[in-house]
């Protein structure tokens, strides 16, 4: 009986490893770091694949800023003078250029405050 336990016990495990291991590669997860200051942001272009999870942890070293990802729900403040940061995750299901900007009025330049999302499909042709 014991012989017949342990042989099941351990198919048992291992589908559990297996069915975690494939939840774990389609969660891919991308971070980056985003300096908002008078009127830029830095990076002003991010590229990420389909799908992917980015996760944007925004900071500013001036003025308090705001930061948006027009027509999708994300519009966050951003601390002003290093005092903590902002986290935004976003996901694409679909390719495409996302617009980002600054949703706080923070100067003369603040029409010039924004940057993009580029997100690509890996499968499409070009």
């Amino acid at each position: 009986m014991r012989r017949t336990w342990v042989p099941a016990l351990l198919g048992v495990l291992l589908l559990g490893v297996g069915i975690t291991g494939a939840r774990s590669a389609g969660q891919e997860r991308v971070v980056v770091s985003v300096l908002a200051e008078r009127f830029s942001f830095t990076p002003s272009e991010i590229r990420v694949l389909v799908g992917v999870t980015l996760e944007l942890r925004v900071r500013s070293d001036d003025t308090m800023h705001g930061f948006r990802i027009a027509g999708h729900g994300v519009n966050v403040a951003v601390p002003k003078r290093r005092q903590g940061e902002a986290v935004v995750e976003f996901v694409a299901r679909t390719a495409g250029r996302y617009r980002f900007e600054c949703s706080r009025l923070c100067g003369a330049g603040h029409q010039f405050m924004h940057g993009e999302i580029v997100v690509v499909d890996p499968d499409a042709n070009d």
